[in-house]
């Protein structure tokens, strides 16, 4: 490209000088063939490049041609000189390295004895191999390479390049213990690098916090087979999602793990991750199912996936259940015993029963029997508990007819105390209530308003308080006695109601008529003549 871009600017001879470094080869001097073939490269190889060299030492030229130059002629320092980053520093190197190896090849072989121009001995003298390029770096009076020099990705690309697997482990395990936590894209590069398993195990521990669930099994799958159950079975603990189980169970087989001896563990884990010891009854404090408890339950669940895992399911079931019915925790253990199909039993037996000359182990049968005997235990409990309720609500009913009655008395003295109460207003003595008995005083217009309007307020209201309190009661009859005081004569009560008020009241009392047609009497209470 950089040969086209000085031909188009008219520069053919300056593209000539990037052309020099082709080696010279005549194949008409090997040839028997009369036909002459064109010759290759540059005779004067030799001189062009002792001139690169020069032209990388001027002064007076641009320092990025000079790099040109010297990149072309190995001259490592004018090209330093327009290097920057750690990666431009260690290509500057190597190219170096690669065309003194060139060279040094070409003399040893004698393709080089047309040279008469001899390169300058510090070219000659130099002894490159890989590890003298990154000592050279390491070296560096760029602050910026020295920097550089510390990133992982550097770090782990000069191990590559060295070939040295060994030390790119022990930089592996070095900052694995280093408190600052690794990117996760360095510790997924680290996992496929080797089978290191404190690596996998960090790895696989970011993948479970960043729940990729369908990354894990693959890599724990990579670990030693104990250390991959382990790892596995801490996994599933993390999984509270019912949909998601099958789906992990799926994932782990395909990636080789033992998932008999995965879900086995996980449903221990769990179940031996509770404390509390085996406690006696008249000890437990605590009976309600707690959210450790529904852990438990919800375990069991990893066992019923695949039908072979019954037996399995039934001993952990057990191990559950034994546990919860020696805290009284009965609402655990028969959610836990619902948990196991009915049909487990029968599958257990089937299993065995295809196996010619072969008993069932005796873990089996004994598990099998003790899931009958906890069985038989919660059914007894739960009639215990059914008779119970029923005794408990009989005894509940009789307190409250006995609370009935005691309210019905305490409520008759109530009814008769307000009764006797507001009747002392509605018929007060000697005029009635709020109404003066003397006469020979002086006037005063403003108290006689306000009595008289109090009357109006107060006695109509007084008169619905009573009638509901009757009516609650379910004294219809002294209800409807009240319409024939507010009537009477002799009181003159209607007189402070207003015709809605009446309106109203008398509706009310036809609700109390009714009630009483429905009891058999007549509407005011009378019974009726036959």
């Amino acid at each position: 490209m950089a040969q086209r871009l000085c031909k188009r600017c008219g520069q053919a001879w300056r593209a000539a000088t990037l052309e020099g470094w082709n080696l010279y080869h005549d194949p008409n001097l090997t040839s028997d063939n009369l036909e002459l073939k064109p010759v290759e490269g540059n005779p004067q190889r030799g001189i062009w490049k002792a001139c690169c060299w020069r032209m990388a030492e001027e002064e007076q030229i641009n320092r990025y041609e000079k790099a040109i130059y010297a990149s072309l002629s190995g001259n490592l320092k004018p090209l330093l000189a327009v290097c920057e980053s750690w990666e431009d520093y260690v290509w500057a190197h190597f190219r170096v390295m690669v065309d003194s190896l060139v060279e040094k090849d070409l003399m040893s072989s004698g393709m080089a004895h047309q040279e008469v121009e001899a390169l300058p001995r510090e070219y000659l003298e130099a002894n490159w191999t890989m590890e003298k390029v990154f000592e050279e770096l390491q070296a560096s009076e760029s602050k910026r390479v020295l920097e550089e020099i510390k990133e992982h990705y550097h770090i782990i690309q000069k191990f590559i390049v060295l070939g040295d697997l060994d030390g790119l482990l022990d930089e592996f395990s070095g900052w694995l213990t280093a408190a600052k936590p690794l990117p996760s894209h360095l510790l997924r590069f680290m996992t496929h690098e080797e089978v290191c398993v404190n690596v996998l195990t960090s790895y696989v521990s970011l993948l479970i916090r960043d729940k990729q669930i369908d990354l894990v099994a693959s890599y724990i799958s990579q670990l030693p087979s104990d250390m991959a159950t382990v790892q596995y079975a801490s996994f599933l603990e993390t999984i509270t999602q019912p949909e998601l189980r099958p789906r992990c169970l799926e994932l782990g087989t395909d990636a080789g793990l033992d998932v008999t001896a995965i879900t086995k563990l996980v449903v221990e884990n769990v179940r031996e991750g509770d404390e509390t010891e085996f406690t006696h009854h008249s000890q437990t404090l605590e009976t309600g199912t707690t959210k450790e408890d529904q852990k438990k339950i919800d375990v069991i669940d990893w066992l019923l996936f695949d039908p072979a895992h019954r037996a399995e399911a039934l001993k952990q079931s057990n191990a559950i259940m034994r546990k919860f019915l020696a805290l009284q925790k009965h609402d655990g253990a028969k959610a836990v015993f619902s948990k196991v199909p009915e049909d487990s039993m029968k599958k257990i037996y089937s299993q065995w029963a295809g196996v010619s000359d072969t008993t069932m182990p005796a873990e089996d049968e004994n598990a099998i029997r003790e899931h009958l005997c906890i069985r038989a235990y919660l059914e007894a409990h739960e009639a215990f508990t059914d008779w119970f309720k029923k005794v408990a609500n009989e005894m509940r009913e009789k307190e409250y007819q006995a609370a009935l009655t005691a309210w019905s008395c305490r409520l008759d003295v109530l009814t008769e105390d307000v009764k006797e109460r507001i009747y002392n207003v509605l018929l007060f003595v000697d005029g009635g209530w709020m109404v003066d008995n003397r006469q020979d005083m002086e006037q005063d217009s403003e108290r006689s308003h306000q009595m008289t309007a109090l009357r109006s307020l107060c006695l109509p209201r007084l008169s619905f308080l009573l009638l509901s309190v009757l009516q609650n009661s379910s004294r219809h009859q002294e209800a409807l006695r009240l319409a024939d005081i507010i009537s009477s004569d002799q009181h003159r009560l209607y007189q402070v109601f207003s015709k809605e008020e009446l309106r109203r009241f008398l509706q009310k009392l036809r609700e109390s008529s009714l009630s009483l047609l429905d009891q058999g009497f007549d509407p005011l209470g009378y019974e009726l003549q036959s």
